[in-house]
């Protein structure tokens, strides 16, 4: 049987030899639409954004062919001076959005696990050298899926907050890493209780809350005894929903500075991606309703990096 791997459009450049085939998805079918050594122009490209065409497909052997070319790709365009910043954003956000795909769809591969620690990377880098990337991070994704738009606001926000604490490279690729798959777990969930991620927290019933809660573990699962997973970026995954007050899952009230970032802003973004809440709205709440919940200085923190991004 052959299998297909989707990969989003914006991965790809014009003008530059694409060495796979490339595939579209119609009516249960994959037809291909473009054979290995082909090009696009700049007007192809500009029609399939028109089609609203966010995706090709590409053979599963085709994978590592796949992952080197985008490899060399996000290289060459992230250390190019020359290159704007939508453009680098563009590739950037494109590799995040293949990789949560790819994790959606097949979340026990290490092909997935490791194109969404490659991508969390890139995050990293393009976040740490580019001044301006967050804001163009936030306002480039508007036409993603919920999920996916909130996944890569989270990894982008962590990756700021823990820039500023000063946190390691390596900690912060683990959380990177681990903001993008958070919430991967809540495809796994029935139809009735993925209705509860668009339910204000504060509104879910005991009951409600233990079903809800059941994402911080689906994909921890499926991912803790596989080789290729990182422990700490499996710790985190299973503890973003935890708080100082202890109401989290797990119940801890002890949080690492990675863990309480990726909660604080989880919990923010939420508010904002998936409730529809304005920013300023939704970290003016914060302040009130999560005190206790984070540090004051973690909150106050968070607002200050909104602020000064312009994301208010």
């Amino acid at each position: 049987m052959t299998n297909y791997s989707p990969i989003r459009i914006s991965t790809l450049k014009s003008k530059l030899d694409i060495p796979f085939p490339l595939f579209i998805h119609f009516r249960d079918h994959y037809l291909e639409y473009a054979k290995a050594g082909s090009q696009f122009t700049d007007d192809k490209f500009i029609k399939l954004k028109r089609q609203k065409i966010a995706r090709f497909y590409i053979l599963d052997v085709d994978e590592k062919k796949y992952q080197n070319f985008l490899d060399e790709l996000l290289n060459k365009t992230l250390n190019d001076p020359n290159t704007k910043i939508e453009a680098k954003v563009d590739l950037v956000q494109g590799a995040a959005e293949t990789a949560l795909d790819n994790m959606q769809a097949n979340p026990q591969s290490q092909a997935s696990y490791k194109m969404t620690q490659n991508a969390a990377k890139k995050v990293r880098e393009l976040v740490q050298k580019n001044p301006d990337a967050l804001k163009f991070m936030f306002g480039n994704n508007q036409e993603s899926e919920p999920i996916i738009k909130h996944s890569i606001n989270v990894c982008t926000l962590c990756i700021k907050l823990a820039s500023l604490y000063k946190l390691p490279d390596s900690d912060i690729d683990h959380l990177a890493t681990a903001a993008l798959m958070h919430d991967i777990g809540v495809g796994n969930l029935d139809e009735n209780t993925q209705l509860l991620f668009k339910k204000p927290k504060q509104e879910l019933d005991a009951q409600e809350r233990q079903a809800y809660f059941h994402h911080c573990f689906n994909i921890f699962r499926i991912l803790k005894e596989k080789p290729y997973a990182t422990p700490e970026v499996m710790e985190l995954v299973e503890n973003h929903e935890e708080n100082k007050s202890g109401s989290g899952p797990n119940k801890k009230t002890k949080l690492s500075r990675s863990e309480e970032i990726l909660s604080l802003v989880n919990t923010y973004d939420k508010r904002v991606t998936i409730e529809g809440m304005k920013p300023q709205e939704a970290m003016k709440k914060m302040m009130i309703e999560e005190l206790g919940n984070y540090e004051l200085k973690s909150l106050q923190t968070l607002q200050e990096i909104l602020k000064k991004e312009k994301l208010f």
